[in-house]
């Protein structure tokens, strides 16, 4: 048996490291060592960014680990350079590093392009577009291809940057001008940038190309006269688009626009058409929805009551909490409201969203000092990912 001595040498419970990919904050050098080894694809950034050597440094009161750090960042190879970090102290043994060389080398001769729009997916299905986009731009310095500028355009029409998202699908058509997907997006960028003309020309050549009774046609179709102010016509297409192929996209589709005639009766029910029997993520999605068109229609208690049933489910979700607050807020349940912001700092102590929520509970309850400070930290944090 081999003990394993904690390098760290002063307690640290105040000021953790979080890893910028995952969210994860870490509080010991150990904990960074398992962090980089179990998710280094998403350590890249971190792993010998002056940011974590400074935390090592300062923080932890590793200066000679630091110093170590700094030295390994001016590796060349990738593979060289994370075994290098993974071997800065007895943590792994010889077979989990002779496990994880491979992957590591298989990784590195890979493609730039590759490796950019891998990490770029990735933040995609965690659903941090913003991010996204950066990496998907600078995989395309390495090439410009369709599956980079597909991916690209569609973070762009998830950060509403629907012009981008445009030009960037439009570049991949003239690489590849039959693709049906691509046509598709093509096609619900031009509507969310109102070229309706444009939209309606590219609508019909891909529908020649699958037939009309395609659901994703028929779900354009609606969005587009959804786009040029025909609800009554927007409602029958999405309808036909669900008989066809009740995604649940269509239908919350439906639902914005019932809810945007102030019809909350129908809109409840095509979320409801979703059945929670599909899956904890289907569930949590349609109850969320739920919540959300209650607090439209003014009933708070409802809303509070579909957003326990999703915090039932997935109780470690921490938007759920923070949502939660919100409804109690503007139920006036300022106590509740409390319990529940604490719960979701208790989760994510550095999410803006948790923080901002927490700082208007603290003015509603007279706590001004304390609403100004967390605003402060919260417009601190947006200064400096603006200058990052």
């Amino acid at each position: 048996m081999k003990l394993h001595l904690c390098v760290s040498q002063q307690t640290n419970e105040v000021h953790p490291y979080r890893f910028s990919a995952t969210g994860i904050q870490v509080y010991s050098f150990e904990e960074v060592m398992y962090h980089v080894y179990h998710h280094w694809k998403q350590s890249v950034d971190d792993f010998v960014s002056p940011g974590l050597a400074a935390w090592v440094h300062d923080s932890l009161g590793l200066s000679l680990i630091a110093a170590k750090m700094k030295e390994i960042a001016r590796i060349e190879s990738f593979s060289e350079q994370m075994l290098s970090f993974l071997e800065i102290i007895e943590y792994f043994d010889e077979s989990d590093l002779t496990a994880i060389l491979p992957h590591l080398q298989h990784w590195e001769k890979r493609l730039e392009w590759e490796t950019y729009k891998e990490r770029a997916d990735d933040l995609m299905r965690r659903g941090e577009p913003g991010k996204a986009i950066a990496l998907y731009r600078r995989a395309l310095q390495f090439d410009e291809n369709v599956p980079i500028l597909n991916n690209l355009g569609v973070a762009c029409m998830q950060t509403e940057a629907y012009g981008e998202a445009c030009r960037y699908l439009q570049s991949a058509l003239k690489i590849d001008g039959k693709c049906i997907d691509l046509m598709k997006h093509y096609t619900e960028a031009l509507i969310a940038a109102r070229r309706f003309d444009d939209s309606l020309q590219t609508l019909e050549r891909v529908a020649r190309l699958v037939g009309p009774s395609d659901a994703d046609i028929l779900y354009l179709r609606g969005e587009l006269a959804l786009g040029m102010g025909d609800s009554n016509k927007a409602i029958s297409y999405f309808e036909q688009a669900i008989a066809i192929s009740p995604q649940e996209h269509y239908m919350f589709r439906l639902s914005d626009v019932y809810a945007s005639r102030r019809q909350f009766e129908k809109a409840l029910e095509a979320v409801g058409r979703k059945s929670i029997s599909t899956g904890q993520h289907s569930a949590v999605t349609a109850l969320m929805k739920e919540a959300d068109l209650h607090q439209l229609a003014g009933d708070m208690p409802s809303a509070v009551s579909a957003i326990c049933k999703a915090a039932e489910i997935k109780p470690s979700h921490t938007e759920l909490w923070v949502r939660l607050a919100r409804y109690h807020r503007l139920n006036y349940d300022l106590s509740k409201a409390a319990e529940a912001i604490e719960k979701a700092l208790s989760l994510d102590s550095s999410n803006e969203r948790a923080i901002l929520e927490s700082a208007r509970i603290q003015k509603n309850m007279g706590h001004t000092k304390v609403y100004q400070q967390q605003l402060k930290g919260v417009l601190a944090g947006f200064k400096s990912r603006y200058r990052e």
